[in-house]
């Protein structure tokens, strides 16, 4: 149900965060745009899972003044096997 997944990914650093250290920023970033979102085939992320494991070096794009960044990263992931069955109750409906 739950699996911890390696994510391969251009992070963007936008220009108030390059005073940062990389590390630091780039895990702002992950921790801003990851969680609750669905890659196909891979699941719906619940969070990052530990610090990036690599971090290629920025490259800046003319007209963009932030850095881009290849990052590789793991992220708990929710991801139900097939015929799996799911118990869960109702809390709240609406039209």
């Amino acid at each position: 149900m739950f699996v911890i997944a390696t994510i391969s990914d251009t992070i963007r650093v936008p220009p108030p965060l390059l005073s940062q250290p990389t590390l630091t920023s780039v895990q702002t970033e992950i921790e801003k745009r990851y969680p609750n979102k669905i890659i196909v085939d891979v699941g719906l992320v619940i969070a990052p899972f530990g610090p990036p494991l690599q971090i290629g070096d920025g490259m800046f794009v003319p007209g963009d003044g932030g850095a881009h960044h290849q990052v590789v990263f793991k992220a708990i992931v929710f991801r139900p096997f097939v015929e799996e069955v799911l118990v869960g109750t109702v809390i709240d409906s609406s039209d």
